[in-house]
């Protein structure tokens, strides 16, 4: 096709584009006549509405041969050009994105003409013959030395046969070279002619050997091969001061001239040392400890746990929620004021599912609040893990702290306490998932962490300035900040992984949901008697009174009564004997007495709360007496058969010093019938009455 300016205009209305095409342009290609025209322009206008007839665009109205008038000639609209047989004339204009791009290269210059294609079809067809000649070079270099070969092929093939003067194939040839911007070849005509010349010159000489890598076979780049500049540009590198580059190239360059040296260029300083990969991986010790140095170290790849309780990982972060205003005492004046605190959160994350199981909230890390978060997962689950993972955190070397990670390795959970991050690296990065999947939701949340480098970890100074206002206004206490922060941590564990997490797209269940359903086969079940033994309050209680406890509880006395029918024998066995007794400050209507062993606790029985009885005044509840009496009862009748078990026989051995009701029982227990005397006329069923009415007596 052969466009001139103006042929193509194209109108964008919207998300729809219009291509329109010169009358001029279409007679050519179709070889219509201008009468043809005149006729179909009259039958469209007549299709359109005439409120229109007067635009110089007509509406589409879905007829043939659209038409404008712009630019003081005839444009038709290419989707509205017939296609209907025989003359098909939409078909001649092909597909209208390529019609669009073609007359924009000719707009600018860069439609290729027919020897351009010529010599294109020739280049890639001959240059990969070619690369087997370069096989030294890198990856760029070589395909662009064999199209630098296949050039010459091409001039070689075609100087003999090209029409015209005996340059005219170079001249040709220029601007098509200077177009693609071959290299290793020369785009001047007359530099190009000097190459055949070269070739021509000897007859041995073979097209790859005219084309060479610039400066290939050049020594004088080898002074600088000095093992001596190499070794201090090294250690100046490889220095803990951590060096820019160009402090080191001056340096060295001082160093050159005090030791009469010849001074490098600054490229080579760069190029042939300091960006070398074997470089940076020979001075990776110049970041020392830094975020930069774990680029270059190794690690050991692991696999997670395989089954929900396997492992637990325990750590502290900060909630990155707004201060709230705390009320403390000042220590030099005694007087209170109010001061600015943030939260601090302990969490307990299952590595398994990802779910968080406890957490616990305070203004600093202590021991209190470590030991708050594990006994709300272990209360939660019912079970101790296999593992618990943790840091030295602030009182874990405390009595209190080693008394209960004592007792649940005895229970069979394993207790680790290290100071390497990477020991408990889910944890860590659930601290930065939870800023940036639930904390944005939040209206308090200030952004990320100080360390963070994302353009949308913090939010801008003056929001959070505003955020404090309308919290400090709103009194935005401790207990609003912890409400506040729990809401975050649970929609999390309720957020399927699939909404956000690209690793676990497909993963269509929350971090809850999967450790619910999880198997859990290396779990240590623990009852609601051992989770008071390990997290309940204790204090030291003696059972007396026939197994009753009285003891007091933040200033309030408690009554607590061993049952008679399951227990009796520990009532029995640690009567007026002091036990520990353990409890939940939430729920006091049932207590646990332990007895004690080292550092562990042996297990004895539960007492229940007995209300005491009401016998004065208009509430009187008689009912507990009668509770009272009939299990003192109980208790003396097991307490009676229990003393005459253990007496037994050995009572009437003790004479007058016995029990008179025993020895006649016993007596009649032993009675034997009676026998009659040799010789004798009285029989033994008659002898008392015989005996008695005998007067003779």
């Amino acid at each position: 096709m052969n466009f001139i300016q103006g042929d193509i205009i194209t109108k964008q209305s919207g998300d729809k584009r219009t291509v329109w095409l010169s009358q001029r342009f279409i007679m050519e290609v179709c070889d219509i006549a201008d009468s043809h025209f005149r006729k179909n322009r009259a039958t469209y206008k007549n299709s359109v509405q005439k409120c229109y007839h007067h635009h110089n665009i007509l509406p589409d109205s879905g007829k043939g041969w659209r038409w404008a008038k712009m630019d003081a000639g005839f444009y038709y609209d290419l989707a509205r050009i017939p296609n209907r047989s025989p003359q098909n004339y939409r078909e001649f204009f092909g597909d209208a994105s390529e019609l669009v791009k073609n007359y924009e290269d000719f707009t600018k210059g860069n439609q290729s003409s027919e020897f351009e294609t010529i010599f294109k079809r020739h280049l890639n067809n001959v240059y990969r013959s070619y690369l087997e000649f370069y096989s030294e070079a890198n990856e760029v270099q070589r395909p662009a030395l064999a199209k630098a070969c296949a050039v010459i092929d091409f001039i070689l093939d075609y100087k003999d046969s090209y029409p015209g003067t005996k340059n005219k194939l170079y001249k040709d040839l220029e601007p098509v070279l200077k177009k693609l911007d071959l290299q290793y070849i020369p785009h001047h005509h007359l530099r190009l002619k000097d190459k055949i010349d070269e070739l021509f010159a000897t007859e041995s000489l073979a097209i790859p050997d005219i084309i060479k890598l610039p400066r290939a076979g050049n020594s004088n780049s080898t002074v600088f091969t000095d093992p001596l500049l190499v070794s201090w540009i090294i250690q100046l590198r490889s220095m803990p001061k951590n060096y820019s580059d160009e402090y080191i190239i001056r340096k060295v360059e001082d160093m050159c001239e005090m030791m009469m040296k010849r001074v490098p260029s600054k490229s080579w300083f760069k190029k042939s040392i300091l960006q070398q990969p074997s470089t940076k991986f020979l001075t990776s010790k110049r970041f020392g400890s830094s975020r930069k140095s774990h680029v270059h170290k190794s690690y050991i790849p692991t696999e997670g746990a395989l089954y929900a309780g396997d492992c637990w990982e325990m750590d502290a972060t900060r909630v990155n929620i707004t201060g709230h205003s705390v009320e403390i005492v000042d220590e030099t004046t005694g007087k209170k004021k109010k001061v600015e605190k943030f939260l601090m959160v302990v969490a307990i994350r299952d590595v398994h599912s990802g779910d968080i199981l406890g957490y616990s909230f305070d203004h600093s890390e202590n021991r209190r609040v470590y030991t708050d978060a594990i006994a709300m997962a272990v209360k939660k689950t019912g079970y101790l893990p296999f593992e618990i993972v943790t840091d030295r955190f602030p009182g874990h070397n405390t009595p209190e702290v080693e008394e209960l990670f004592a007792r649940m390795e005895a229970l069979g959970c394993k207790i680790e306490i290290s100071h390497n991050a990477n020991d408990k690296a889910g944890i860590e990065r659930f601290f930065r998932t939870l800023q940036q999947i639930t904390m944005p939701d939040s209206d308090l949340y200030y952004g990320e962490g100080i360390m963070s480098r994302s353009l949308s970890a913090f939010r801008s100074p003056e929001y959070i300035a505003e955020i404090k206002k309308q919290s400090k206004k709103a009194g935005f206490d401790m207990y609003a900040a912890v409400e506040e922060s729990t809401f975050i941590i649970e929609s999390f564990r309720d957020t399927l992984y699939s909404k956000y997490s690209r690793k676990h797209s497909k993963v269509k269940y929350s971090p809850r949901e999967i450790h619910e359903n999880s198997e859990k086969p290396h779990i240590t079940e623990v009852s609601e008697a051992t989770i008071s033994m390990l997290f309940g309050l204790k204090k030291e209680a003696q059972i007396s009174n026939n197994g009753q406890i009285a003891t007091e509880i933040y200033g309030l006395k408690m009554h607590y009564f061993i049952n008679q029918d399951y227990h009796y024998d520990i009532i029995k066995n640690y009567h007026l004997e002091s036990v520990v007794l353990s409890y939940d400050i939430e729920d006091l209507t049932v207590v646990y007495l332990w007895e004690k062993h080292g550092i562990l606790l042996k297990s004895l029985c539960e007492a229940e709360f007995f209300e005491p009885a009401k016998t004065k005044g208009p509430n009187k509840m008689l009912q507990q007496v009668g509770v009272a009496k009939a299990r003192e009862k109980a208790i003396e009748d097991r307490k009676q058969a229990d003393y005459d078990q253990m007496i037994g026989e050995e009572n009437l051995m003790l004479g007058k010093y016995g029990k008179k009701d025993i020895a006649n029982t016993a007596d009649d227990y032993y009675e034997r019938p009676m026998k009659k005397v040799s010789g004798s006329d009285v029989q033994p069923d008659n002898l008392e009455s015989d005996y008695l009415n005998d007067r003779n007596y």
